[in-house]
């Protein structure tokens, strides 16, 4: 990292993640320093050093509420998912008048962008695997899997063969749904 690594130093030793996201800005976009060489001296994941990175988009209210101590890093972080200016500003102050644990700032950024509430209960590993051996048992050959998380849930069918025996299998399937 030819001449940066002052500032590679500056960034490990920073405590303080504002600055630190300020920082590594400043060597991707002055420096063209690359986010997976930069995660690499740094130690960190490139997926976390994006997460990192996202802090510079938060409002200045946000981050002085930070300074506060009226939320913390965590909520930071959560809060930084959210596209716009308008949208941040709106979850802070939801955190702020409802006093939003961690744990339902995200539940709150995921409605926001989702458009999803995190109600009810997911199927539980008894009754998937039940399900899957009812249709692996009317559907020899198949593989089943479900997938669910808190903003959708899947049913992954495969099947196996030439472009014939999958095409059949697949009408098959497909007229019964």
């Amino acid at each position: 990292m030819d001449g940066n690594g002052e500032l590679i130093s500056q960034i490990k030793k920073e405590e303080d993640f504002i600055s630190k996201a300020k920082l590594i800005k400043h060597l991707i976009r002055e420096k063209g320093v690359k986010i997976k060489d930069l995660a690499a001296f740094l130690g960190m994941k490139p997926s976390y050093l994006c997460h990192v990175l996202r802090l510079n988009r938060l409002p200045d209210l946000v981050v002085d509420g930070y300074y506060s101590k009226l939320i913390t890093i965590s909520h930071l972080f959560i809060v930084s998912r959210l596209h716009s200016e308008d949208q941040m500003i709106m979850a802070y102050e939801q955190i702020l008048s409802r006093n939003l644990s961690v744990l339902q700032t995200d539940y709150l950024v995921r409605e926001i962008l989702y458009g999803i509430k995190s109600q009810g209960k997911h199927l539980n590993k008894e009754e998937k695997e039940k399900y899957i051996r009812e249709i692996s048992g009317k559907y020899p050959g198949l593989k089943i899997d479900i997938v669910q998380t808190r903003i959708k849930g899947k049913i992954i069918i495969e099947t196996k063969g030439d472009v014939t025996k999958t095409t059949s299998t697949l009408r098959l399937l497909l007229g019964k749904i």
